[in-house]
């Protein structure tokens, strides 16, 4: 399926998701900024943002995770930022993390300067994904206007294009709504920006059964036991709260986007750029009279394809880690 890599302010080129995908492996891995609302491991607490690093370090061929940004959304900045460090460190991984913007009235921090500092440093050369607020973005690009045309290209997590609904429940989106300013900002202004949608992401559904077989602690496998005692709250957690037998990783399928982009069909279309939707981040088809972004939505192909890769991944992460200590 034909697309076109958005480059804001520039032509179109037509590629599509498996060429660019070949074409990435044969200039080595991306390096990769991670901006992430990671909770994995406390109670109550979404645990998709550490899976999604998880994944793009089951990948190193394709990805180097050079650093990582710290932001608020699944709970508060300050929790998400010793709950990584914790992780990091439980992990062993060297990967230098910074606290991010409180909210969105503070759109400055460590990892908004880290981000400006990184890209102005390496132009044209890093790739972020960001999967909860973007207010860290827009912070770096009040410090460095130039920061955004000089990312790669950024992969999002976020954004609905229909109400989403479980048992019954309206769930509300979670992170484009945290900051709608930030979130017009890098749809309009970023440079090669795709968007795993909630919509999109509902093919990512690991069920409970299967992880726990792959996870659970056991002779065979020793390193699945930390990934198991991180996640297994949340399978208990989705049962009661929605009746649900597994639950949907959202964020990996961003972090999946940016190394596998072949596991995709891309859909580039005009979104309305309305603080209005993206304040309950609904993200509106344009209409005439209205500013709008370009913006890719890459629609997973197979769902059975596609949660084998992702497994593959966290399988392979925890055995390079393990090999590591």
């Amino acid at each position: 399926m034909a697309i076109y890599v958005l480059a804001h302010g520039g032509t179109l080129a037509s590629t599509n998701s498996r060429e660019r995908g070949n074409a990435a492996m044969s200039y080595g891995p991306k390096r990769v900024i991670f901006d992430f609302d990671n909770t994995m491991g406390i109670p109550g607490c979404d645990i998709d943002d550490g899976l999604a690093l998880l994944f793009l370090l089951g990948h190193p061929e394709l990805a180097t995770v050079i650093g990582a940004t710290t932001a608020y959304g699944n709970n508060l900045v300050d929790t998400v930022y010793a709950n990584t460090q914790l992780m990091f460190g439980e992990l062993g991984l060297s990967i230098p993390v910074f606290r991010g913007c409180q909210d969105a009235s503070h759109p400055t921090s460590d990892a908004s300067e880290y981000l400006a500092r990184t890209v102005a440093a390496n132009p044209g050369e890093v790739s972020i994904v960001a999967t909860g607020s973007l207010t860290n973005l827009r912070g770096a690009q009040l410090i460095d206007p130039g920061f955004l045309h000089n990312v790669r290209e950024i992969v999002l997590m976020g954004g609905i294009t229909q109400t989403l609904v479980f048992d019954g429940i309206v769930m509300d989106e979670l992170n484009f709504a945290c900051d709608p300013v930030a979130t017009e900002l890098v749809l309009s202004k970023g440079r090669n920006v795709s968007v795993a949608t909630g919509n999109n992401c509902l093919k990512a559904f690991f069920a409970a059964e299967e992880f726990e077989r792959r996870f659970a602690p056991s002779a065979e496998n020793p390193a699945g036991s930390y990934l198991w005692s991180k996640c297994r709250y949340w399978f208990r957690d989705m049962s009661e709260r929605y009746h649900l037998g597994g639950f949907h990783c959202w964020d990996v399928v961003s972090a999946a986007y940016l190394v596998k982009p072949e596991l995709f069909d891309d859909d580039v279309h005009d979104v309305a750029m309305s603080e209005r939707a993206l304040s309950i981040g609904y993200l509106e088809p344009a209409f005439s009279g209205v500013p709008h972004a370009l913006v890719n939505e890459p629609v997973i192909r197979s769902e059975q394809e596609f949660v084998g890769t992702v497994y593959a991944a966290w399988e392979r992460a925890l055995g390079l880690l393990a090999a590591e200590v």
